[in-house]
C-alpha cells in the first residue's frame, strides 16, 4: 500500500476492497518502520504521521549513488565542520570535498562511474514556447452617440 501518495483523508477514513480500514495498516506500517507508540484517535497527530512518514520516504528516494563505509559513517565533511556525513545525507556535492581528501577514495564501499552519475541526473524540463501573436480587437464605432435624453430623465438639476 503506497500512503505516500494518500492524502489525510483517505487515510483516516478510506477501506480497502475487503473492509480493512487504511489507518489501520498504516499505523501499522508507521510503527514497524519508526517503532514509536501512535495513537489513532488524535486528528492532529495522524496528519504528523503521515507528514513524517512522507518525508522519510521522499528522503530516502532523493539518496545519492555514493555509500560510505560503515565504519566512516558520521564522518565531519571537512576538519572542525559541523556537518556529519552519512549515507542517509551524502549528495554529489558532499562526496566530491570527501573524495579530494587524501585517500578519499578509502571511505566509499560504492563510488558510482560517469555514466550512472549522468543516468541519475534529472533531465531539465523544457520550457513551451509562449505564442507571439498580436492581440487582436475589434472596436466597433457607434454611429451616433448624442441622443437628447434631457426630456426622458426626471432630473431636475440637469436643466
Amino acid at each position: 500500500m503506497d500512503f505516500t501518495t494518500m492524502d489525510i483523508r483517505t487515510v483516516a477514513q478510506g477501506t480497502r476492497g475487503d473492509g480493512v480500514r487504511y489507518l489501520q495498516l498504516f499505523l501499522q506500517q508507521y510503527t514497524a518502520l519508526f517503532n514509536e507508540k501512535v495513537n489513532p484517535s488524535c486528528p492532529k497527530c495522524l496528519t504528523q504521521y503521515l507528514a513524517k512518514y512522507k518525508n522519510h520516504f521522499k528522503a530516502m528516494a532523493d539518496t545519492s549513488k555514493y555509500r560510505l563505509h560503515a565504519k566512516y559513517e558520521n564522518i565531519p565533511l571537512a576538519f572542525g565542520s559541523p556537518i556529519l556525513v552519512n549515507n542517509t545525507n551524502i549528495t554529489t556535492e558532499y562526496a566530491t570535498q570527501l573524495l579530494a581528501r587524501p585517500n578519499g577514495k578509502s571511505l566509499f564501499a560504492h563510488i558510482p562511474t560517469q555514466a550512472q552519475l549522468e543516468a541519475a541526473k534529472p533531465k531539465p524540463r523544457k520550457k513551451r514556447a509562449a505564442k507571439q501573436q498580436p492581440l487582436q480587437h475589434t472596436i466597433k464605432k457607434q454611429a451616433s452617440l448624442e441622443t437628447d435624453d434631457t426630456d426622458t430623465l426626471p432630473n431636475n438639476e440637469a436643466e
